[in-house]
């Protein structure tokens, strides 16, 4: 069956382990505004924030089946009040138009937003990593002054990292080295995510109609934002459901077209542990050499934290289904899977690969992407370039 499809073959080399995905001017009149609560009081809520509901006991209380299709964009600029933090505001930086605030790494800042419909919204930032002390920036979130669930009190948004070269440099005895991790900040929009992994959809709040507070405390370095959106999360659709559509849209298989990617040229990182290691295990491991490093692998255990992501650019010769395949090994931890959300262009293309699970085993495999049955998922990808 293999032979009459396409292969995406992800010659990845991932050694994947437990707990992964389950990726100036001060601005005149809002610093005059009185705070509904000062910093102090949010800072006493975060204090006890494990005596706050957490978020399945909190969508449990809320309609959350009240989505709504309208967004609310809140510009970064438009805030109300602020304490701990010298605002700053910058124009058109880097490439994106309009305002943007600095916000420092403690105090907090303020926004109003108008809710013209009762309804369930994710939160989503677009906001650019801005240089600090290397760490991801942690922030917490309030609802008109107070923490919705527990989960609200640390949220992260990640860095991008990069191979300072593109070319892995060799010593004196050729042994390729490991290369340094730089910082490429660029703009990234990121929804609030469950820092533990337990839940692995955007996090979301039930508004109602009127007025409401935002309260963003800074935890842990500096950041950047732009805009601030309420809306509706759009869940993955099922892989049976993508099918019907697919089939309905009359898209159907081509032959004869394989694609490789080598996992440790990864192009976008979001932890500067997550370098490429060298694997000499088996000379399908590749690139192999008996007597010499090479840089042929990426994960293991620095690929061990809630929130790590690894980014690959490709490009498809030809519109039609592939398989993803995985050269990889999971032998971790015995007993249990470990989890990994797999995306294309930035989305989930059905929901079985929302939480996708790696079983334990010794040795290297090549595993295709397939459901509980063993039956591999036929992906759909439009010719081009692909992340």
């Amino acid at each position: 069956m293999g032979q009459k499809k396409k292969i995406l073959c992800l010659i990845a080399v991932l050694l994947i382990v437990i707990k992964g995905f389950h990726i100036l001017q001060v601005l005149g009149d809002n610093e005059d505004e009185v705070l509904n609560d000062t910093l102090e009081s949010y800072g006493e809520q975060l204090d006890a924030y494990s005596k706050v509901i957490e978020y399945q006991d909190y969508i449990k209380e809320v309609d959350i089946s009240k989505t709504v299709e309208r967004e609310h964009t809140i510009q970064a600029g438009d805030y109300i009040g602020s304490e701990g933090m010298d605002i700053k505001k910058y124009t058109d930086y880097s490439g994106m138009k309009g305002v943007s605030i600095l916000t420092e790494e403690s105090g907090m800042i303020e926004y109003e937003v108008e809710i013209s419909k009762d309804g369930f919204f994710n939160i989503s930032f677009l906001y650019y990593p801005v240089e600090g002390k290397s760490a991801a920036i942690q922030r917490s979130i309030f609802i008109d002054g107070q923490l919705p669930y527990s989960e609200l009190s640390i949220v992260e948004f990640p860095r991008i990292w990069v191979n300072e070269q593109s070319e892995f440099e060799a010593d004196n005895q050729n042994n390729e080295m490991k290369p340094t991790q730089v910082k490429a900040p660029e703009w990234i929009t990121s929804y609030c995510y469950d820092i533990n992994g337990y839940v692995t959809e955007p996090l979301g709040v039930f508004l109602t109609k009127g007025k409401h507070i935002i309260t963003i405390v800074s935890q842990r370095e500096s950041m950047l934002i732009r805009e601030i959106k309420l809306s509706a999360y759009k869940q993955a659709k099922s892989y049976d459901e993508v099918c019907t559509e697919n089939n309905v849209l009359g898209r159907t298989d081509t032959f004869g077209q394989f694609v490789e990617i080598q996992a440790e040229t990864a192009n976008r990182k979001s932890s500067q542990m997550l370098y490429p290691t060298q694997d000499q295990s088996s000379p399908a491991v590749t690139p192999y050499n008996v007597k010499e490093l090479r840089n042929n692998t990426i994960g293991g255990t620095n690929w061990r934290f809630v929130g790590q992501w690894l980014e690959w650019d490709f490009e498809i010769p030809e519109s039609g289904y592939y398989y993803i395949t995985l050269h990889a090994k999971q032998n971790f931890v015995k007993g249990i899977y470990t989890s990994r959300k797999i995306t294309i262009d930035g989305e989930v293309p059905f929901s079985e690969l929302n939480d996708y699970g790696f079983a334990y085993k010794q040795d290297w495999r090549m595993e295709t992407l397939s459901d509980e049955q063993g039956v591999p998922f036929r992906i759909y990808l439009e010719a081009g370039k692909h992340t």
